[in-house]
């Protein structure tokens, strides 16, 4: 059974992971050699998520377990915020814990062709916002030594969970009190 917080579009995936794209690569081979490595979120056709692309140091102990033993679980965390009671009018309110993250399990394909495109693709993702016109153009003839150090990858995505815990069960005045006293914390504009 899903609940409320699981409920959550596509459209809401897709902008999460392009605002928090830093995810655990966990393998299930060898769940300790997890690193925090950032994610794109690739779409199909009608705008369901289908896959991530990235890259990974060559280095990691969590890259050789990928080569060995494919698949991975992907946790990310975005916003986040403690709820205190004195915010919500409701006598006995307890306290609670607002956040929105998303599971993603799936089979990783470990690709030489995809470093230069996975690295090239994420910093136009993250320069973008800020219109600064910065490419890895830029980095010269270093560039291709420092694809050296990693290698692309492609996640097939083959389970995802969201669980966007952001005041559904609360009633509407509570809501809004809890939004209020939340006003300039990114969670915030997740609760709308």
């Amino acid at each position: 059974m899903t609940s409320a917080y699981e409920e959550v579009s596509s459209e809401r995936i897709g902008s999460f992971i392009a605002e928090n794209p830093l995810a655990w690569i966990v393998p299930v081979a060898d769940p300790t050699s997890a690193l925090l490595m950032p994610l794109l979120l690739e779409v199909d056709s009608d705008g369901t998520p289908a896959s991530f692309l990235g890259h990974l140091p060559r280095s990691a102990a969590a890259t050789n377990k990928l080569v060995e033993q494919p698949r991975a679980i992907v946790l990310f965390l975005g916003p986040h915020a403690y709820i205190q009671p004195s915010w919500v009018s409701k006598p006995g309110w307890a306290p609670t814990w607002n956040f929105v993250s998303l599971k993603a399990t799936g089979d990783i394909t470990i690709d030489e062709a995809l470093s230069a495109e996975a690295v090239t693709r994420l910093v136009e993702h993250m320069e973008n916002p800020t219109a600064s016109g910065w490419t890895v153009d830029e980095i010269g003839p270093r560039f291709e030594g420092l694809l050296k150090g990693i290698i692309g990858f492609r996640m097939r995505i083959d389970e995802l969970a969201p669980r966007f815990k952001v005041g559904q069960d609360e009633s509407p005045e509570s809501l809004q009190e809890i939004k209020s006293a939340l006003a300039d914390e990114t969670i915030a504009k997740w609760m709308d």
